[in-house]
């Protein structure tokens, strides 16, 4: 029987113990179960697109219309932060759930070494929402069995370094019970694989580069991901439609199921000439880091004009982010309907209709079958971990722990087989000559594969920029002043705001030191009077 087959049943939590845990169907419906994510509305996730998506915002890449995104990562951060209060809430309902699987299994009427798999998937789950709760809270009630009430309203907070060594030891363990591979009917459902790029994000976490080397070479030396290159040119953008999950590439991934379990999220998503809200803004900084078709910078590539900026550049560009059509770039056509942003005031997608609009939107993940007749009830997967990141995190932890064992072979392995996807030229060891430049190499190239995965604002703050990035005034699409222009920025005092380049100056960012780590919710602090709040807030 397969996930799916469960996803519309009563959930583990509306049932009494005494009631379950019967038999194998009773701890198989109870597995199922910890594999669901909130529903619909429910956005703030480390489980969920939009969840991860906020993260990738708060690192610097986009911005949301209400402005929470904003309000997450810098100094107007607060512990009455909703979304943060959502990321905190539903990790400790998850954890809730694998708790009373985890309490229960073992004396569960069934086969003895389904109960070891079935224990270990759950102890992964649990460990990758303990460790996001450790990376971005820093010290964390780690509960490890289920709470009374009382208990959960007094638990005390464990240091980050204990629930890292926690996290470690299980997944080590858990590492060796797993299945390389689940079975058809079971796909989706952790593996080996799962364990150890949750085990490499740890080390990373810590910057144990020779750990994380060693289990990311571990991954590749499996044999059983590789990058999807099955639809040629267009592989990219199709890997994050509907189908995707069943990609070569795709390690872990949040499931759905057309008409059972399904997500309102492209409603947020898609721009408003297709039926949507056009939530979400994507930064230009983010948009000026892909690169030209010649695989180099904007800054480094004879093909780049800054008059004309949206031509002859990375594929990744155009199936990430919706542009308008500008000088001779003719914009993007998706189901009949051209993007614009520049067709007036207060107009569709208007680049300055609301304050934080700045005249992009996300692209990526978009569907032709998901019409505005059914944004609400999209059945799209959410990518967690794929193998693209196993490959630059593999460059990157080598590189940082040896960088003399960075050769042609690896770039060929990791950097190159990225990029050669995606029609860009690879690099070479002249081109990469220092641990710095590789270094960069890296950085960029991930910032650019993996945007609105979830990984931008964790990999600024293990590499401690975030302070140089994020002490900015971020900006929109390119205008120009001069009124025969259809991205005429107006004049005098109502003029669009513009830099040095004339692209649109639309929200200015502070982040301080102490928004390393996110606020504990207050509305927690006031139940639960041993917790400590951070430093800051």
């Amino acid at each position: 029987m397969s996930c799916n087959d469960f996803l519309d049943k009563q959930p583990l939590s509306s049932i009494a113990d005494t009631n379950f845990w019967k038999n194998e169907n009773d701890a198989k419906l109870a597995l199922v179960g910890c594999y669901r994510v909130q529903p619909s509305w429910q956005n703030h996730d480390f489980q969920t697109s939009s969840g991860l998506l906020y993260l990738d915002f708060a690192g610097g890449n986009g911005t949301d219309k209400e402005g929470s995104t904003f309000s997450m990562a810098g100094t107007s951060t607060n512990s009455s932060n909703w979304p943060l209060s959502e990321y905190w809430m539903n990790a400790y309902a998850q954890i809730a759930q694998y708790n009373t699987f985890l309490d229960n299994i073992e004396n569960c009427p069934m086969d003895g070494q389904k109960k070891k798999v079935w224990a270990a998937e759950v102890q992964v789950l649990r460990a990758y929402s303990f460790f996001n709760l450790a990376f971005y809270f820093q010290n964390v009630p780690m509960p490890l069995t289920s709470l009374t009430v009382e208990e959960a309203n007094t638990i005390p907070q464990t240091s980050q370094a204990d629930i890292y060594n926690q996290i470690e030891k299980e997944l080590k363990e858990v590492i060796e019970i797993l299945p390389l591979k689940q079975s058809n009917e079971d796909y989706g459902r952790v593996t080996k694989g799962v364990a150890k790029v949750l085990l490499s994000r740890v080390y990373l976490a810590k910057n144990d580069y020779v750990n994380a080397s060693s289990i990311l070479q571990s991954i590749i030396a499996d044999g059983v991901y590789e990058l999807d290159k099955s639809e040629g040119r267009d592989s990219y953008e199709k890997l994050f439609q509907i189908g995707g999950e069943y990609s070569s590439e795709i390690i872990f991934f949040t499931q759905r199921a057309k008409d059972l379990y399904v997500t309102a999220w492209l409603q947020y998503l898609y721009p408003e000439c297709y039926g949507g809200w056009h939530q979400y803004s994507v930064y230009n900084e983010l948009v000026r880091e892909y690169f030209c078709v010649d695989g180099k910078s904007i800054e480094d590539s004879p093909l780049y004009n800054e008059e004309d900026p949206y031509v002859n550049r990375d594929i990744r560009l155009y199936a990430s982010v919706f542009m308008p059509p500008l000088g001779t770039f003719e914009g993007q056509t998706y189901n009949g309907v051209t993007y614009d942003c520049f067709n007036g005031a207060n107009t569709n997608d208007s680049y300055n209709r609301y304050t934080r609009f700045n005249g992009y939107c996300p692209k990526k993940g978009f569907d032709p079958s998901v019409l505005n007749s059914n944004l609400l009830q999209s059945y799209e997967y959410t990518p967690i971990f794929r193998y693209a990141e196993v490959l630059l995190s593999y460059l990157e932890a080598v590189n940082e722990a040896s960088p003399s064992s960075v050769t042609q072979a690896l770039l060929d392995l990791t950097i190159n087989d990225v990029r050669d996807r995606v029609g860009l030229p690879p690099y070479s060891m002249v081109d990469l000559s220092s641990q710095d430049i590789v270094r960069e190499a890296v950085r960029k190239e991930r910032r650019v594969e993996l945007a609105f995965e979830g990984l931008r604002y964790f990999d600024i703050l293990r590499w401690g920029t975030a302070s140089e990035l994020l002490n900015h005034t971020f900006t929109g699409v390119k205008l120009s002043d001069n009124p025969d222009d259809r991205n005429y920025r107006g004049a005098g005092s109502t003029a669009s705001a513009v830099d040095e380049n004339l692209y649109y100056q639309f929200e200015k960012r502070e982040w301080a030191p102490y928004n390393r780590y996110f606020p504990i919710p207050q509305g927690d602090m006031n139940i639960n009077k041993n917790l400590i709040q951070n430093d800051g807030y």
